[in-house]
């Protein structure tokens, strides 16, 4: 990507499934010149990390891969700083058997992370940890997503007039995931 064309000709871009901490360099100096760059990452990316992936678990085989601790707590900066401005799931669910748990072979695993029913949790937990708001988990995860498709006079927040989508949830309520 080149900083100088997306800002020269003011060329509207997304990047999708960020989960290279190595990028943010490139993307901050962009956004800092002007260039209408909107960036998503996912829950997983946030969530997982590689010291924590057992040997031959291809469960959490996806594309792009889960990075070091180290990388995640970059991504996670970059949240903070609102470089990465929107947080999806990037959901992409299979049979059990078609992650290949029994052989580990990550050639013939299905590429993809089934995480929808659990990102609003696990993003949410982080958040926490970090020091964000509901009002944040509530801006990465809807109003951001509206406004960069144009709908925020529609859908994303609470204003008088626009569709209620609602979601009832008790963010105290603590459970166990084990198994992804």
């Amino acid at each position: 990507m080149s900083t100088i064309s997306i800002t020269r000709f003011n060329v509207r871009s997304h990047i999708v499934h960020l989960s290279a901490a190595t990028a943010l360099p490139l993307i901050r100096e962009a956004q800092k010149a002007g260039a209408p760059l909107t960036v998503e990452t996912c829950h997983h990316y946030l969530t997982l990390n590689s010291e924590n992936v057992p040997d031959g678990a291809t469960e959490y085989k996806c594309c792009p891969p889960i990075r070091t601790k180290q990388n995640q707590e970059e991504l996670w900066a970059a949240v903070r700083d609102l470089s990465i401005s929107m947080v999806v799931s990037d959901h992409s669910p299979c049979t059990a058997g078609l992650k290949c748990p029994d052989t580990g072979d990550f050639m013939k695993a299905w590429g993809g992370i089934a995480g929808l029913q659990l990102g609003l949790s696990l993003f949410w937990t982080s958040c926490k940890e970090r020091g964000l708001s509901i009002s944040d988990l509530s801006d990465y995860m809807s109003a951001n997503t509206a406004k960069h498709a144009g709908l925020q006079m529609r859908v994303g927040n609470t204003t008088p007039g626009l569709r209620g989508d609602l979601v009832i949830w008790n963010p105290d309520k603590q459970f166990t995931v084990t198994g992804i």
